[in-house]
């Protein structure tokens, strides 16, 4: 992967974190604001209850950081992306490049 230039991740995207509210549902706290690059990768249907809908997967490309997990999200303004996967993008460990699942509202 060829790492995007640092003036590419202008992006503001923020990480946030699942955490359970008393009543026990799931709520989702921001965590920290991050700057990245978005790439489209792949879209297609799949089954979304007794219909398609579309899935659209991306590659956010971010300054490292270690405490990124397939736990968090990350959220652009009304867009939000599922972290399926968190990777080195570059030999020298100075970005991670992230697979992630746009949910739709």
């Amino acid at each position: 992967m060829t790492v995007a230039p640092i003036g590419r991740l202008s992006t503001r995207l923020v990480l946030e974190r699942e955490s359970r509210a008393a009543d026990d549902s799931v709520v989702w706290l921001p965590a920290a604001t991050l700057y990245g690059a978005l790439a489209p990768v792949s879209a297609d249907e799949a089954e979304r209850g007794a219909g398609l809908g579309g899935r659209a997967r991306w590659r956010i490309e971010i300054r490292r950081r270690t405490d990124l997990s397939g736990r968090d999200r990350l959220r652009a303004g009304a867009r939000v992306f599922r972290i399926l996967t968190v990777r080195d993008a570059d030999p020298r460990r100075g970005r991670l490049e992230v697979l992630a699942e746009e949910e739709e509202p």
